[in-house]
């Protein structure tokens, strides 16, 4: 019996990802939670196989707890299931150590098909993002600016384009409102847009943050991964 630990701030979600494993048949013992601190806690205490997190934890760092957990962690497979877009945070969840990426609109059976390969050591990424991941490999010239950024700098910009103040983005990543104004002007500089309203229509236009329709999907308007 392998015991799995699910991250997801929303119980209903949480349930419904017990639910689809259990009628996969795998033999995986579940253990939810809630938050960031919950997780580092189970983490401490447990013993885990894998991990399933949501990167869009409110109060973590997205990203940023992403890449906390592989660097405390680093032989725990972790499959990031989110409803964060494809594109770009597949390919940043990867690049920072995710051993596969889904968002929230697959299947169970999807999902449960996932989950067998990163249990077994292997990775896990949909057609879509495969595509994606072979374009840069031919295209890696072409990266846009906020493929630029580390992966602090991106949640940032990210909080700051949808319209956290300063104070409110240090205390949901710990970190001082000094630290933060150091890394908006890295930010600007590395993007070389103007202000925070050009922040705002930047990560608008290329689908960072929530728009209409599909676009906090990634574009796609098919119902599997």
């Amino acid at each position: 019996m392998q015991n799995l630990l699910v991250v997801d701030e929303q119980p209903v979600m949480r349930a419904g990802i017990a639910h689809a494993v259990a009628a996969s048949g795998m033999e995986v013992q579940l253990k939810g939670v809630g938050s960031a601190a919950d997780a580092i806690g189970a983490l401490r205490t447990g013993r885990w196989d894998g991990a399933i997190i949501d990167i869009g934890l409110s109060e973590a760092g997205g990203i940023s707890f992403l890449s906390r957990l592989v660097k405390t962690h680093p032989d725990l497979p972790v499959l990031v299931f989110t409803a964060m877009p494809e594109s770009p945070y597949g390919l940043r969840a990867l690049r920072t150590g995710a051993a596969g990426f889904l968002h929230k609109s697959a299947s169970p059976e999807t999902l449960a098909e996932a989950l067998r390969r990163v249990l077994a050591g292997r990775r896990y990424v949909s057609p879509v993002l495969a595509e994606q991941l072979a374009d840069r490999m031919v295209n890696d010239s072409d990266r846009v600016p906020h493929e630029l950024l580390t992966d602090r700098e991106f949640e940032i910009f990210r909080l700051i384009a949808l319209g956290n103040s300063v104070a409110d983005i240090g205390e949901t990543l710990n970190i001082s409102p000094k630290t933060v104004h150091v890394h908006r002007s890295n930010i600007l500089r590395k993007t070389g847009l103007a202000d925070n309203q050009a922040l705002a229509s930047y990560a608008f236009e290329h689908r960072l943050i929530p728009g209409r329709r599909s676009e906090d999907r990634g574009g796609r308007t098919d119902s599997g991964a």
